[in-house]
């Protein structure tokens, strides 16, 4: 049973959803991305945080045990939400998380307008939704102007990144790889 990393609910177990196609980020990776976010942020404290494809919310249940102050999860699966439910309420995340059942990115409007720090997409890999979730970032103000977007896929595939982002690191470990992308600054030029 997979447990949370660091900070204030260290080692608080998680439930997963079972069954073919589940594929819960390995504690390795979890926390090499951690330590790669920590790098870039200094600090989780005080963050908004996005989990596109929450599963059961492993990756942002992480960052707010970190000392995210709020993170939004959105999963299209009634079990997986049921799950991740399960796993908000066993952690007692309460006011600082909110979950939504629906399709990413389609049923963001739902969540908070306020824009993010940081974005975990970890969606499943032969589903081809990372083009859509990024050109939906780049078309929308629902990122801070230093924000990090995290995307794990598989080691063998390649990320198309819009125009929009540049990417910070590239890591592979084993069958995925892990890409920190963030918002290219503004052309100011007049």
């Amino acid at each position: 049973m997979p447990v949370i990393i660091a900070g204030k609910r260290r080692g608080a177990k998680l439930l997963v959803p079972q069954g073919e196609g589940v594929r819960p980020t390995l504690v390795r990776v979890r926390e090499a991305l951690f330590s790669m976010l920590m790098s870039e942020f200094g600090t989780f404290e005080g963050l908004r945080v996005l989990d596109p494809f929450a599963g059961a919310g492993m990756l942002g249940l992480e960052a707010w045990s970190r000392g995210a102050a709020h993170v939004d999860f959105v999963e299209c699966s009634r079990e997986h939400y049921a799950i991740l439910a399960k796993n908000i309420a066993t952690l007692r995340a309460g006011e600082s998380a909110k979950a939504i059942l629906g399709q990413s990115p389609r049923d963001w409007y739902r969540l908070p307008p306020d824009p993010y720090d940081l974005v975990l997409c970890d969606p499943p890999y032969t589903a081809g939704l990372m083009p859509q979730t990024l050109q939906m970032l780049a078309e929308t103000r629902r990122l801070r102007p230093n924000a990090i977007i995290s995307v794990e896929l598989n080691a063998a595939d390649t990320l198309e990144i819009p125009d929009a982002f540049s990417c910070l690191k590239q890591r592979k470990y084993g069958k995925c790889q892990i890409c920190l992308l963030t918002r290219k600054p503004e052309d100011t030029a007049i």
